[in-house]
């Protein structure tokens, strides 16, 4: 299942022009929102109906030729959020440079925010769409690679943004060369891999030292995909099968140590192949209903928040409370509003908030999941967290974070039997996630699991990248060596056990 010819936050194209468009609820004269739903897709968006079904059914075509890479046989589960302004200029209120979207991440998965026009999202270039494609890059390979060092993971994702699909014939092309990566590899040279295999250990880079291992990870990759594609797939193959990832790259490449010697004329001559695959069938079943005001303004919260730029943290938050405190004036019951509003409430505020939710929609698993997370901040680690855990479960089946939530209840709990389930649930929907790899790490740990709990607990610590500091890794790592030390193996029929 490996790619051969076959940034988390980071901001994309930067878009130039007046500032004059602003993406508003229709009660304060803005364009009506809606939201579609595709089989792998939740896209809101204040685009016309007709844009906004073919947007989503775009989407699934982008994921689909993402997918090639690792064959047309592979097609994992879960749902990504995408909110799609009609245009760059509706994003500019929200920031105070001019970004035609950015991407980032949520406990349930990807967030993809991007800008259309004309009712065509993804056009034939990639000045467009890079980010988002390096993103769901990052998140569709951790179905596919079960251990990835970081110089693999941000290589992969980083070959993988070229994608494009041809409109004049449907065909994917997978492979070019980035010209912004390749033109800084000549400028700048590129790290060996010995390097680049120290990569997991390091944290707060500068930016200068940033750039070069995407670059150089990036041209690593895409050489030996072209000139190693065999060894480099077997490579892979091993990742996929969770193997350490320096032991599987020596086991690939089986003491050859040749193939570093043709890279530099590799980056000066910039000769490859791509591989060009006929767009697989895709889903084009989509529902649509209309967002409602208040949905509106928890959207535009959000990008309040999460937009890239320097605009101060103390203004964001305003403009977002702001947003809020309208919310709440079109529906004073708001699901989603009340839970960010709890965000700002004290424990006790929150826990009363949370009751009143339940109340109110105790058919919403979020208000469940709000309560139970109340009640773990104050202590409570009794019967109703349980049933407030296991209601959100069951209410939130395809949530990642429900299901992880409900499982690390149990690790906390110490009833690791009964949290088997949900975890292998949660990790099932998104595999690539580091919470929930620690959560199955700690409940094969407690069930005497120990060589699978080492397994899982190295994975685990391949995971904790971006928006971890050194400090949690080292963290992780020391708890996992005594969890290790004191791990009292199950009975033979126990350990046996497939997860």
């Amino acid at each position: 299942m490996g790619i051969r010819l076959g940034l988390l936050g980071l901001a994309l194209t930067l878009f130039s022009g007046c500032t004059a468009s602003r993406a508003l609820c229709p009660a304060e004269g803005g364009r009506p929102w809606r939201e579609v739903r595709s089989t792998h897709f939740r896209v809101r968006t204040n685009l016309e109906e007709q844009a906004a079904a073919k947007s989503a059914v775009e989407l699934e075509e982008f994921r689909r030729a993402l997918l090639l890479a690792w064959g047309a046989g592979f097609d994992p589960p879960g749902t990504v959020d995408v909110i799609v302004l009609s245009n760059p200029r509706d994003l500019e209120e929200f920031t105070d440079a001019r970004y035609a979207g950015f991407a980032g991440q949520t406990p349930d998965g990807p967030r993809m925010v991007m800008t259309g026009g004309g009712g065509y999202l993804l056009a034939d270039t990639t000045g467009d769409k890079e980010t988002q494609a390096h993103e769901l890059a990052h998140y569709l390979s951790a179905y596919a690679l079960l251990r990835q060092p970081r110089w693999v993971s941000e290589g992969l994702a980083s070959y993988l943004q070229t994608v494009t699909i041809r409109p004049s014939d449907r065909n994917v092309v997978l492979g070019r060369a980035s010209p912004a990566l390749l033109q800084y590899v000549r400028a700048h040279g590129w790290l060996t891999l010995d390097e680049l295999w120290q990569w997991d250990g390091k944290t707060n880079q500068s930016t200068a030292e940033l750039q070069l291992h995407y670059a150089s990870s990036w041209l690593w990759v895409h050489y030996l995909i072209n000139e190693h594609g065999d060894r480099f797939s077997a490579f892979q193959a091993q990742l996929a099968r969770g193997e350490d990832p320096q032991r599987a790259f020596a086991a690939a490449f089986q003491g050859d140590t040749s193939y570093p010697a043709a890279l530099a004329n590799y980056v000066r001559l910039g000769r490859y192949a791509i591989s060009t695959q006929p767009l697989p069938p895709v889903p084009t079943q989509t529902q649509t209903r209309a967002l409602e005001p208040a949905d509106v303004h928890v959207i535009r919260a959000l990008l309040f928040t999460q937009t890239p730029g320097d605009v101060p943290r103390e203004e964001r938050q305003r403009k977002a409370a702001l947003e809020l405190e309208q919310a709440l004036k079109e529906d004073p019951t708001h699901v989603e509003t009340q839970r960010m509003q709890a965000e700002t409430l004290d424990k006790a505020e929150r826990l009363k908030l949370a009751r009143v939710m339940v109340e109110q929609h105790p058919e919403d698993g979020r208000a469940w999941d709000l309560l139970a997370t109340a009640l773990q901040a104050e202590g409570d680690m009794s019967a109703p967290q349980e049933q407030a855990r296991q209601r959100a479960a069951k209410l939130l089946p395809d949530s990642p974070s429900a299901q992880n939530g409900l499982a690390w209840y149990y690790v906390l709990t110490e009833q690791p039997q009964k949290g088997l389930a949900p975890a292998r649930r949660a990790l099932w929907l998104m595999p690539g996630d580091p919470i929930i790899l620690n959560t199955q790490t700690a409940l094969l740990f407690q069930t005497g699991r120990c060589n699978e709990a080492v397994a899982m607990g190295r994975r685990t610590l391949d995971m904790f990248r971006d928006g971890f500091s050194d400090e949690i890794r080292q963290t992780f790592k020391r708890i996992y060596a005594t969890q290790e030390a004191n791990c009292v193996p199950a009975p033979a029929a126990s350990s046996t056990q497939s997860q």
